[in-house]
């Protein structure tokens, strides 16, 4: 009886491991069973005895000697000792130190403004590194127009307007006006507050020296090509400026695109040109530049 429980034992555990241990032939319908070779299973009682299970003995972990204290704390405990701190980086500093210093209005839009601006950068100051400083995006107008006290003698050096509501400065890459600085303060649609700053600077920029570059006379050369010149006390300088007319630009034919003059920056060879260069790099090198909606024709 023993004989036949085993046998029916051997049986089942043989057809069991028979499904078991496939080798792929159970996925194709055509495969026949026909041919398997019996699966003999050792009954349990001729199995070898089992091992007893081998007991391992834990490791025992490292002693930790807490008398030396970790680099940079003054005791083990780490009592009273700050938590260490990645520091913020700043961000680094322009290349040149033409850039806009803390606290100063980086987008001059007073006469007070540019002043302050000027007389806080590295001397001496270029009129390149003062452009450099200035926030962006810049926002201009461009001709190529020749009738100026800051003639421009074409597209590819055009006389550029920096456009700071109500305040207008111009420059021009090329000729002897390359380094004026001119500043127009916008005081009514048509009239304005005109004077213009010579760079390099070596020394700081005053109120009572603000219109000797364009003083002629009573006037101002100013007054070459703008009518209706006053002399007028400004309450807000605590000095006498010089108002006069603004014109409208020329026909748009003088009109220059940025796009044109980006161009003439990227093309600009250093070595040949190195001043002309300076002053577009100045421009288009640190920011973006867009034309003014308005132009120069603006309401203050």
């Amino acid at each position: 009886m023993a004989h036949s429980n085993r046998r029916g034992v051997g049986i089942v555990l043989g057809a069991l491991l028979a499904a078991a241990c496939g080798n792929g032939d159970d996925l194709d319908p055509e495969a026949t069973q026909g041919d398997q070779q019996p699966v003999t299973v050792t009954p349990p009682a001729m199995l070898p005895p089992a091992m007893p299970p081998v007991e391992v003995e834990p490791a025992t972990p490292p002693a930790i000697d807490d008398s030396t204290p970790p680099p940079g704390v003054s005791g083990a405990s780490g009592e009273g000792v700050p938590p260490v701190t990645t520091p913020v980086e700043e961000p680094a500093p322009s290349a040149s130190g033409c850039s806009t210093p803390n606290g100063v209005n980086g987008r001059p839009t007073t006469l007070e403004d540019a002043v302050i601006l000027m007389n806080t950068l590295p001397r001496p100051t270029t009129l390149a590194c003062f452009i450099e400083a200035l926030e962006r995006p810049l926002q201009v107008f461009m001709t190529r127009s020749n009738q100026s006290l800051q003639p421009s003698p074409g597209p590819e050096s055009p006389r550029i307007f920096i456009v700071n509501k109500p305040l207008v400065m111009s420059i021009v890459p090329v000729g002897t006006a390359s380094v004026t600085l001119e500043l127009g303060y916008r005081t009514q649609p048509s009239r304005s507050i005109k004077t213009e700053i010579v760079f390099p600077l070596t020394r700081d920029v005053t109120f009572d020296t603000f219109f000797d570059e364009v003083i002629s006379g009573p006037t101002t050369r100013c007054a070459q090509c703008h009518t209706g010149e006053t002399k007028v006390f400004d309450p807000a300088l605590n000095i006498e400026v010089f108002e006069s007319d603004i014109y409208e630009p020329f026909s748009p034919t003088y009109d220059v695109d940025v796009e044109t003059v980006r161009a003439a920056r990227a093309a600009c060879d250093d070595a040949a040109e190195p001043y002309r260069c300076a002053i577009l790099g100045s421009l288009f090198d640190h920011g973006d530049v867009v034309p003014a909606p308005d132009g120069i024709m603006f309401m203050p």
